[in-house]
């Protein structure tokens, strides 16, 4: 899965079981979108300081429900996380944006990729049909 779209599905993910805690809490226990929403983040989080007001037996059921569910999403978002970060895809996101923008922006260039015996000539046959001027040539040797 490209890196977008997996990133895009865990922020989904946390907004939907989120947003089910909200509701389910609103529906089973009849509280506020406040208490139903502080609720959820302090389960989903693990924090768990303490509940908003009593359980009911419906409400109990529900929150072991959304424990499971939102911690393994949060798991599942914090190992995307760090997966991005130890293979740089954040910085290649980022980076990769910037370079297509230029990229997208150059006109009449041509790219000489190696510059040995067959480079040269390309480069020679390039001069000579008037495309390119060798004094206008960047040469990077490793």
């Amino acid at each position: 899965m490209n890196p977008r779209r997996r990133l895009l599905w865990v922020v989904s993910a946390l907004i939907l079981v989120i947003a089910m805690g909200v509701i389910g809490y609103m529906t089973i226990e009849d509280w506020s979108f406040l208490d139903a929403l502080y609720m959820t983040i302090i389960t989903i989080t693990t924090v768990g300081y303490r509940e908003v007001h009593d359980l009911s037996d419906a409400g109990r059921v529900f929150t072991i429900v959304l424990i499971i569910s939102g911690v393994g999403t949060m798991l599942y978002g914090l190992t995307t996380i760090v997966q991005y970060l130890v293979e740089g895809e954040i910085r290649d996101l980022l980076g990769g944006r910037r370079m297509k923008d230029k990229i997208a922006k150059l006109k009449d260039h041509i790219i000489l990729c190696g510059y040995g015996q067959m480079g040269r000539e390309v480069a020679r046959s390039l001069q000579n049909e008037g495309v390119l001027s060798l004094s206008s040539m960047l040469v990077r040797r490793p």
